[in-house]
């Protein structure tokens, strides 16, 4: 189930709060096939994430709708120390990241409980069982609930969190679906966009500096804009490792490089993060801000 976005948090009786963390969306599935860990795709991620692995290990049938953290040292969610979490493969590697970057998984949902599907239970009913679960269960980590829109939001906002997620006390879970039930405000203005090529500087063309970004209208790829700032060199080494060649340009209309610069056409596939300012009014990005890339989502869903 995935949050609408909003401008202004709705009020009312009918609406519990939760704070926005900034991380990737995950399913832990703890079961008669041990744990298994699920990305928003439906990726088997278990391997990436051990140490979530081994603490659901003695936990009974359930399973979890919730959000993989890494914490900063100020105690904050960074998506940026995630990033080197995110497409581990090797268990080798991951037993050593998860000594040195730790994640948590923040539990905001449960949708299964000895085996008896929760779906359709109201949120209120499910959140009720949730607490009283986790309550039996020390080491989980439960998202904060609360009745006050406006004190949720102050709160979220003193902390440096992401924002506020609002949900209908009465509302059933509805796997997949982007529902109205659910709304979210964030603080900085973010989105999703597709990379469908990269730049470099004449003089090193094999050194990615910006992307060259689009997003889905009407099905159709339309050029965004290109983001340079938030990209360090390793991120630039990381990222140019995920973008597959192509020829020509997958946009209809063809960017121009920036002064100085060449350009390389990649397979419109990877999804990154960007943080900006506005949109004008011919749909290029203002301020630019590369945040990460989003292995949890696919190119189609890349709007923007």
């Amino acid at each position: 189930m995935l949050a609408t976005a909003v401008d202004e948090l709705p009020r009312g009786e009918q609406w519990a709060f939760e704070f926005k963390w900034d991380g990737v969306r995950a399913l832990l599935d703890v079961g008669e096939h041990g744990v298994r860990i699920f990305s928003r795709l439906g990726n088997d991620v278990s391997v990436a994430y051990p140490e979530l692995v081994a603490l659901a290990a003695g936990a009974e049938d359930a399973l979890l709708d919730g959000e993989i953290v890494a914490l900063g040292r100020d105690g904050r969610p960074s998506f940026e120390l995630l990033q080197s979490r995110m497409h581990v493969q090797s268990g080798g590697e991951a037993a050593r990241l998860a000594r040195s970057t730790p994640v948590t998984f923040v539990v905001f949902d449960l949708l299964r409980r000895y085996g008896v599907d929760l779906t359709r239970r109201s949120y209120a009913q499910r959140r009720a069982t949730l607490e009283r679960w986790l309550g039996e269960a020390p080491g989980w980590t439960l998202s904060p609930s609360f009745d006050d829109g406006g004190a949720t939001l102050a709160a979220a906002r003193e902390n440096g969190l992401e924002g506020v997620v609002a949900k209908r006390l009465d509302a059933p879970y509805r796997p997949g679906v982007r529902s109205e039930d659910w709304r979210k405000l964030k603080f900085a203005r973010t989105g999703e966009f597709v990379v469908v090529g990269w730049e470099a500087a004449a003089a090193r063309p094999h050194e990615l500096s910006s992307l060259v970004l689009a997003r889905f209208r009407d099905g159709t790829l339309q050029y965004a804009g290109k983001a340079g700032s938030g990209i360090t060199a390793r991120t630039a080494r990381a990222v140019r490792a995920l973008l597959r060649p192509r020829e020509d340009c997958a946009l209809a209309e063809r960017p121009p490089p920036s002064r100085g610069r060449v350009v390389r056409w990649c397979e419109p596939e990877v999804v990154v993060e960007i943080e900006f300012t506005a949109m004008t009014a011919e749909g290029r990005l203002r301020h630019p801000v590369f945040r990460g890339v989003r292995a949890d989502k696919v190119a189609e869903q890349a709007d923007g």
